[in-house]
Parts: C-alpha cells; structure tokens; sequence
C-alpha cells in the first residue's frame, strides 16, 4: 500500500482517462496526464490511458511507442492515426478516428467506472466520451483545459453565428451531464456557468501545475543559446500561435533598439512564428532572437536564465484558457510579465502576490515601459524574482495539485453505484 492508499471502506475504481496527446508528446497536458494518472494509481485505483502515437510536434522527432505497454502503475494504448502535417483533411479523418475509437475501446470493454477526456479535439471530445460513458454506465468527468467554441470565435474558425450557437448548445449540454467539469480558473468557472444550458454544472477548479521532467539526464545548453554577461533576457517559452498577441512585443523591442543590453527570446514554434521573424526583421529589431523548440530539460534550464518571462494572450482568451507556461516559469523561479486583461484572476495573482507586472493586451508602451523599468532598476527585479520563486512554488504546487485530483476522484466515487 502506498502512501496515498485508500482509505478503510473507499472503493478501487477503473478509470479511463482519454488524450489525443500522451507523454512522451510534447504538449503541457501530455505529461500532467502521466502524474494524473500515477496520482490515482498510487491512490489505489485502476488506471487506463487511451492516446495516439506521438504527433503534436512533427520537428520534435519523438520515435514510436509502444502500441500498449504499463507505465507507473497503469497500462497505456496508443492509436495510430493519420499523419497530419499540411493535411486538413487528414486531421478531420483523425477526429472522425479518434472518436470512433473512443466509443469501440468503452463499449467493447465496458468495465469503466470513471471517464476522463480533455478537450482535444474541442467539443467533439466531450461529446464522445458522454456518448460513451452514458452507454456503458460510467460517471463521466470532462476536463477543460480550454473552453469552446469561445476560443474558436475569437480565432475565426466559429466565427458564424449558427455554428457558433450549435457547438455551444453541445458542449453546455456535456458540461450539465458531467458527472464533474474540471476547470483552470475562476474566470473559466463563470465562463461556462453565464452559458444558457450549463448554470448547474457541476465544475471544481483545479489549475495545472509545472510539466513534469520524466527524464532525469543533466541538462546542457549548447553555447549558442546561454545568455551573454549583462544581458536582460525577456523571454516567451512555447507554442507561438494565433492566441498569445505576440506582435506587441516585437513593437515593444522595436521601441528599445537602442539598448543592445536588452534582449527577447522567442522559443518554440508554431503557426505565427514566420510573421514574428518578418515583423522583427522590418522593425529592424535586432535584439529579438528567436530559438527552435527544445527538449524539455534543455528548455527549462533556458528558462532558468531569463530575467523576465512573458505570458500573452488576446482579449477575452484568459476568459476561457489558462497559459500554462505561468507554472514553468515560476518553477525556475523567473518573475512574470502578463499582457491580459487585469480584472482576470491571473492578472490579480500576479500583482497581489508580487511575482511579476500585468499590462492590459495590445499595450506595446506598458510592455517597454515595464521591461526597460525592470532592466535599469535590479532591485526592484530582484524583489519580484525572490517572490516568483517563494509563491510560485506554493501558488501551483504539483503535490497540493494532484491532492485536488485525489479528492475529485472520491468525490465521484460516493456517486459510483
């Protein structure tokens, strides 16, 4: 028995928790998942994951795995899909595949007590897995790291008002069905509960925490990408994509060419990378470097050099997601610089805890004027780095975390017949 065993009278439950993406693919959630999981093996339980081959990042090159195989304690199966890179229709036949394989895996096992999926691919996700867990008599608990279609209207993709009405109206009607609505945040909470349909779901808040490091080799940072002496290093870790408002930040540098002591680290890649570079080269912001993704260790130890680190994101987007790039960060400890809107709780912890400034989306003057305030003033840096790596550890905890998910799972046991 371990030390998060169960309890005298607690049932073992047989959990199913579903992800397009499994560690060891690159996205945040695909290594949480793995801790997740282990959580509520070490808790008793009997786990299964059901995932596809690596695909998230076709440049992160991470070779096959195994089709089924036992990890920490709980067995995983892996899919293979379509490749999808440059290939819309395949990634609408790897939705169709994915589904499909969701409702056959539960139906011909029939022997789960719990469904967990997350919101990849949004919206038909959750529907399958109720589909599923309605068929087969499992409690079903849908974990949001995202909310749609709401994020989809911000970028474009649900931008038609009947579309738009149609996909909310299904995915309130999950949410209500849930048996648990897992969310990031407050703003996300009220965000679904001002949906006509959903006010009475049943929604607990659990945030993420830091991507767990599974691989336990020393880091080493090539040369090319160690910080030079009596540089101020910005940086933004992570997907570089439609959501995060990124241009304003090469705006800001443009601003501040004149301080060769100043510098912006792109790392990552991702759909609005190509139009960064163009941006920089044309505002001739030679100080913004930019970085190609990297494994998770080197990553971090990058991170661990920043002076400041930038979490952006459009307007309304804190309202239904939560970067979790924020946890990385204040896991190496590095103070904070938030563009989102500062009534949002993210904007609120930042300043009420001291770990780093907010500015309001889009402000390119507020976002030089913090980084050139930051760089000419160390003590004041140094204050807010001494509180980013005291709070953040405590703010996002993985053990304080993985409790919150050790609780849900007993909470929806007292409802498991």
């Amino acid at each position: 028995m371990t030390k998060h065993a169960l309890d005298a009278g607690s049932r073992r439950l047989r959990i199913l928790a579903i992800h397009r993406y499994f560690w060891p693919d690159t996205p945040p959630y695909a290594s949480m998942l793995r801790a997740i999981a282990s959580r509520w093996v070490e808790d008793g339980h009997e786990v299964d994951v059901l995932s596809t081959q690596p695909s998230y990042k076709p440049e992160a090159r991470i070779p096959r795995q195994a089709a089924a195989e036992k990890m920490d304690g709980f067995r995983v199966r892996r899919l293979t899909l379509l490749p999808e890179a440059g290939k819309p229709v395949f990634r609408l036949l790897n939705v169709v595949l994915f589904s499909l394989a969701i409702v056959m895996y539960t139906l011909l096992r029939r022997r789960y007590d719990v469904i967990m999926i997350s919101t990849s691919p949004p919206i038909v996700s959750g529907l399958v897995a109720r589909w599923a867990a309605k068929l087969t008599g499992a409690r079903f608990v849908y974990h949001c790291m995202d909310i749609y279609p709401e994020i989809g209207k911000i970028s474009g993709d649900f931008r038609h008002p009947a579309l738009f009405s149609l996909l909310q109206r299904i995915d309130s009607a999950t949410c209500r069905e849930a048996t648990r609505v897992v969310v990031l945040s407050r703003d996300m909470e009220n965000a679904i509960r001002s949906r006509k349909g959903a006010e009475s779901a049943r929604i607990a808040v659990i945030n993420n925490f830091s991507i767990p490091n599974f691989d336990t080799r020393l880091a080493e940072v090539p040369l090319i990408f160690v910080k030079r002496v009596g540089v101020f290093r910005v940086m933004f870790a992570g997907n570089v994509g439609r959501f995060q408002g990124l241009e304003c930040f090469v705006d800001a540098m443009a601003k501040l060419s004149g301080r060769d002591d100043i510098e912006f680290v792109f790392m990552g890649g991702g759909r609005a990378l190509d139009e960064l570079r163009s941006r920089a080269q044309d505002l001739h912001a030679q100080t913004v470097r930019f970085f190609p993704h990297q494994p998770l260790d080197i990553a971090k130890a990058i991170i661990a050099e920043a002076d400041l680190c930038v979490v952006s994101l459009l307007p309304d987007v804190v309202r239904y997601a939560f970067p979790s790039k924020t946890m990385a960060y204040l896991e190496e400890g590095r103070p904070l610089l938030v563009s989102v809107e500062l009534d949002s709780e993210l904007a609120r912890a930042v300043e009420s805890e001291e770990i780093g400034v907010a500015v309001r989306p889009g402000d390119v003057e507020g976002i030089s004027g913090v980084i050139l305030k930051l760089a000419d003033n160390p003590d004041q840096w140094q204050r807010l780095q001494t509180n980013a790596a005291l709070r953040g550890s405590v703010l996002f905890s993985e053990t304080t975390t993985l409790d919150r998910w050790s609780a849900l799972i007993r909470g929806v046991e007292s409802e498991v017949e």
